[in-house]
């Protein structure tokens, strides 16, 4: 089954918004999916403070997600969606709201 990148997207900012910093495991995905939907977070201005380390090729080797804070811009995105984000409930039950 396809991932659907905008409910990773949102669950992710919802999660730095409550304080948490998922992992790709969170997600049962793999490292350069969820670095890649972290990365377009951050290059749309949704989130602020995500570093990588890259490859020759420009790929994510790795992320450093710590320090990593959602912007004004990101907390009204997660604001006009809110309808999407009415039946998720956390981590707990990620991947049941996902395939939703």
């Amino acid at each position: 089954m396809a991932t659907n990148k905008l409910k990773v997207m949102l669950s992710f900012m919802r999660e730095l918004n409550d304080g948490n910093v998922p992992t790709y495991s969170d997600y049962n995905l793999g490292k350069t999916e969820f670095y890649d939907i972290v990365d377009a977070c951050q290059d749309e201005g949704l989130i602020k403070g995500a570093r990588f380390s890259r490859g020759k090729s420009n790929e994510i080797i790795i992320a450093f997600l710590e320090n990593t804070k959602l912007t004004v811009k990101g907390m009204e995105y997660l604001d006009e969606h809110s309808l999407a984000m009415q039946t998720y409930k956390g981590l707990k039950e990620l991947r049941d709201w996902l395939h939703f």
